[in-house]
């Protein structure tokens, strides 16, 4: 009977899961929309409040397809169908970011033209067919798992009904022998234990006998309430699990103080990143940032002040690079941004710009100190071998811009 009860935990489990996963297919492709309507209504009226709509979509995007990434990391055809998804949305999002960045360039002309090309309908077309396809393939594998399922609570109903029905058997023998006046009950008890089912409202079986049925009955009566109480209890164990489960997937991810991703997390993505990269021939670049004279900070102001100045720095870093891209807390004052279909020579105008807005940027908490930071940039080579050599040619950048004086970007 455990052995039934841990196999309808767990086939219960994988069809929530499946649940789970289809719920997300359909957030991903709404935000997906979101984010392109957002687009839309920024270059029909130049107004930047559509630019919200449009880096919500990106990031809510990217964040479903993360979480279905983990949730079918087990299936090797679902993560395949997944990062052919990844691929389309990454080439999607970079057209519509550039045309975002043409059009803030005043060359509307060249942004239009990439508007009205079959470009951004052919990558959605494939978009959908690819989220179609997975939805098939989750659609077929939750049938079979709510099949299983049902078959299971069937065999644990089952076994109930066995049970209590060779108890009254054996009882309708000997009572049969002893008076008749013991059909009924056993008939009443027959009609409870077929009707019983642990999922539904339990009805106790009246028999107010004192004889071997009403001990019978009783004894159906207890096991039958056990058993209900145990599948509530179930019930509320799911629940759990599931709320613990998306809870620990968000704090594996992400940085505690600033909400931008971790370290962690860089290792797994920065290596898929560097395979399609590879794979497809296109540009990946990738800075690292470190705050001048942090502990200075940390010294005179304080650590509660340091959190402080991390959360803004996080926050500007955050706002002024697309939602594409994979922005890093790397330790302690350092941060790395990795930018797909980018160049170095971008990647250094991008690092250009986020070193004035964070030199620009106030915090009252410093008295009119200002904040400044120096940056490495570096591109992948082919001869690349690993992610360490990749991070660790960006990191001798930022020893040359520290050694040059520190406010400033230096590229390698």
């Amino acid at each position: 009977m455990i052995y039934l009860e841990n196999e309808s935990l767990e086939d219960f489990e994988r069809v929530t899961i499946t649940n789970d996963l289809l719920m997300l297919k359909g957030s991903l492709l709404t935000n997906i929309l979101d984010a392109e309507t957002g687009q839309r209504g920024f270059l029909l009226t130049s107004n930047n409040d559509y630019l919200e709509p449009f880096n919500r979509g990106v990031a809510d995007a990217n964040l479903n397809l993360k979480m279905l990434q983990q949730l079918t990391r087990s299936d090797k055809t679902q993560q395949d169908m997944l990062l052919q998804i990844e691929k389309l949305m990454s080439q999607k999002f970079s057209e519509l970011q550039s045309t975002i960045d043409l059009h803030y360039a005043k060359r509307f002309d060249e942004s239009l033209a990439i508007v009205n090309s079959d470009k951004g309908k052919l990558f959605m077309d494939e978009i959908r067919s690819r989220l179609q396809t997975f939805n098939n393939n989750l659609i077929q594998k939750r049938t079979l798992q709510k099949l299983d399922f049902i078959n299971l609570q069937e065999s644990i109903r089952l076994f109930f009904i066995l049970e209590s029905i060779f108890f009254a058997i054996v009882l309708l023998l000997i009572a049969s022998i002893v008076s008749k006046t013991i059909l009924k009950p056993i008939h009443n008890l027959t009609t409870s234990v077929k009707a019983f089912e642990i999922d539904k409202q339990f009805i106790p079986v009246q028999v107010n006998t004192g004889d071997e049925i009403g001990i019978l009955s009783k004894a159906f009566n207890k096991m039958a309430q056990k058993a209900t109480f145990k599948s509530r209890n179930l019930q509320g164990d799911f629940k759990r699990v599931k709320q613990e489960r998306d809870k620990a997937l968000v704090e594996s991810i992400s940085d505690p103080l600033t909400g931008l991703s971790n370290r962690k997390f860089m290792e797994v993505e920065l290596n898929k990143l560097i395979q399609s990269s590879k794979r497809y021939g296109t540009d990946l670049s990738l800075m690292i940032l470190d705050l001048d004279h942090f502990k200075q900070v940390n010294d005179y102001y304080g650590h509660v002040v340091g959190d402080i100045v991390l959360k803004a720095v996080s926050k500007v870093i955050k706002q002024a690079m697309r939602a594409s891209d994979l922005t890093i807390r790397y330790g302690g004052e350092e941060f790395i941004v990795v930018m797909d279909h980018t160049s170095s020579d971008e990647a250094a105008i991008k690092a250009e710009i986020l070193r004035q807005q964070i030199e620009n940027l106030e915090i009252d908490e410093l008295k009119g100190k200002n904040i400044t930071i120096s940056i490495g940039v570096t591109q992948l080579d082919q001869e690349d071998t690993s992610l360490e050599s990749f991070v660790a040619r960006a990191d001798e950048a930022l020893y040359k811009a520290k050694n040059l004086g520190r406010n400033q970007c230096q590229l390698i």
